[in-house]
């Protein structure tokens, strides 16, 4: 009980001055763990892996609730590409780096493993924070943590029995497929047929929600899966419309709380590194943070992303997975791995983790994408003069669209979808792809000499970019910008553009304001 007790007064401690000094709560949690290692208040070591296993099988279970495959939309084909080219590249690379450094195969393949796939915690964390789930590299992103998910699943339950030779490998598998068909039954049927009626009952409703955690968990450990298998299942079975956003509100306070033990339990169990496995925690790292977003971009462009998109994608897929710990564990347990080869793991883990919201940034895209990344547009026959500049289209723009056609309007169209543009194309508008936010895109459609522009784009910030160009141009240029919300309509007021906040109105606005400045 002791130890339990330094452990959750630890995580309070480390929660309470993230929340003071606002600074990241994962690596303040892990010296609160580092810190009582160090000191030797907890020096049991199982119960130390038991609490991190428990914080880790509720945090996933939690984060398989934000997976659901109806999520990823048209982007499903994309992200299977793009997972698995991520998934095999870096664990070839990471097996590679091993067998160089003179392991066996079979460290060089856990280690692989390790290095394979992405963190699920961070990126949903950053993607919600940025209001991107629904963009196409947020559902793109979403389907390629699915995949890496269940692929780390497999592999785990594979490795675990291994041992035991084909027959028990195969039963491995017969038990995840029946666990994914049930899981697929729940989102399908179970879920909306029994939450949905316990909408109002908040107190049943957790017992039912923390049921299914039970029963996937106990299905998993019957079978001999691990725990971990089966928590992750039972989240992706409550993941599914609307049940997702039922149980999300019951579930935030109790993730934050397994959050703050799995962290406080993985520093616990971390040793220092001495020289040799601090030279190998840098190659770690620096193999995760340059191989996989240019590996990630290049796909996603060959799947048919925008270049932006594209290397988006690639930084926020920039760290290691929660998994990589259990994986590290399994082969510390299966006697492939020592100690010290499994902290250089954590390691790795935490200071990807930690440094993804620094590398993942809006200033980071701009600077790969002004190094050459961009599909650079074709120079315009003549310069135009006199046009209506439409950024991005949709279901909203392509209203707006015909009705400035109809009114005899010269239209030049921009949109990152390429078969948006070849519809448009098709219709004889002058429509490219391309991103309305750069600079490069707006000069060479003529933003500075044009009629008006109509930003569809989503993010307040591209618009503000865009706002800033035709500021910087000294042209008088009116700017019509599609907002959602009265805050963002706000913002783009106060830097010089007409925000039009009711986007079922923005063609009859739109075509009022144009009529009254043609008279």
């Amino acid at each position: 009980m002791t130890t339990i007790m330094l452990i959750l007064v630890a995580a309070a401690l480390g929660l309470g001055l993230s929340w003071l000094l606002h600074l990241p709560a994962i690596p303040l949690l892990v010296i609160a763990g580092v810190g009582l290692h160090v000191a030797g208040a907890v020096d049991d070591a199982t119960l130390l892996q038991d609490v991190l296993m428990l914080g880790l099988a509720f945090l996933v279970f939690v984060l398989g609730t934000e997976l659901s495959p109806r999520r990823v939309g048209a982007q499903a084909r994309a992200a299977v590409g793009v997972g698995l080219a991520q998934f095999l590249v870096l664990g070839l690379v990471g097996l590679v780096c091993m067998r160089g450094l003179g392991f066996g195969w079979m460290t060089a393949l856990y280690t692989g493993l390790a290095l394979a796939s992405s963190s699920t915690l961070v990126v949903l964390n950053l993607l919600r924070q940025r209001q991107q789930f629904f963009e196409p590299f947020g559902r793109l992103v979403v389907g390629v943590l699915l995949l890496q998910d269940i692929l780390v699943i497999i592999a785990i339950a594979v490795l675990g029995r291994l041992d035991e030779g084909l027959a028990g490998v195969a039963w491995s598998v017969a038990g995840l497929g029946g666990l994914l068909a049930a899981a697929g039954v729940c989102i399908r049927w179970v879920g909306p047929a029994v939450l949905t009626r316990l909408e109002d009952d908040d107190e049943t409703l957790l017992i039912v929600v923390l049921a299914v955690l039970f029963l996937f968990v106990g299905a998993a450990h019957v079978m001999g899966l691990p725990v971990v298998a089966g928590a992750f299942l039972g989240g992706v079975a409550l993941s599914g419309f609307p049940t997702h956003g039922i149980v999300r509100g019951q579930l935030s306070s109790l993730a934050d709380f397994f959050l703050a033990l799995f962290f406080v339990a993985l520093g616990g169990v971390l040793t220092l590194p001495d020289s040799e496995q601090f030279a190998l925690l840098v190659l770690f790292v620096l193999v995760v943070l340059f191989v996989t977003p240019p590996l990630v971009a290049l796909m996603a462009r060959r799947v048919g992303l925008t270049a932006r998109s594209s290397i988006e994608s690639g930084l926020l897929l920039a760290q290691c997975s929660e998994f990589s710990i259990i994986i590290a564990l399994l082969g510390l347990d299966r006697g492939h791995l020592d100690s010290g080869l499994v902290s250089v793991i954590a390691l790795t883990t935490v200071v990807t983790m930690i440094l993804t919201p620094w590398t993942a940034t809006d200033a980071a895209t701009w600077r790969i994408m002004r190094a050459g990344w961009r599909r650079r547009l074709p120079a315009p026959d003549t310069a135009r003069r006199g046009h209506v500049l439409m950024l991005g289209s949709g279901t909203q723009g392509m209203r707006l669209l015909n009705a400035l056609l109809a009114h005899g309007h010269e239209v030049v169209v921009v949109d990152d979808d390429a078969a948006v543009v070849a519809e448009l194309q098709r219709r004889d508008v002058a429509a490219y792809r391309g991103d309305g936010a750069d600079m490069d895109v707006l000069t060479k459609l003529g933003a500075a000499d044009a009629r008006a522009i109509i930003s569809n784009m989503r993010r307040v910030r591209d618009n503000l970019r865009m706002l800033a160009y035709v500021r910087q141009t000294n042209r008088d240029v009116p700017v019509l910008v599609r907002v959602f919300a009265p805050a963002e309509a706000a913002r783009i007021r106060e830097h010089g553009g007409t925000a039009i906040v009711d986007s079922e109105a923005a063609a009859d606005a739109f075509l009022n304001w144009f009529d009254r400045q043609q008279g």
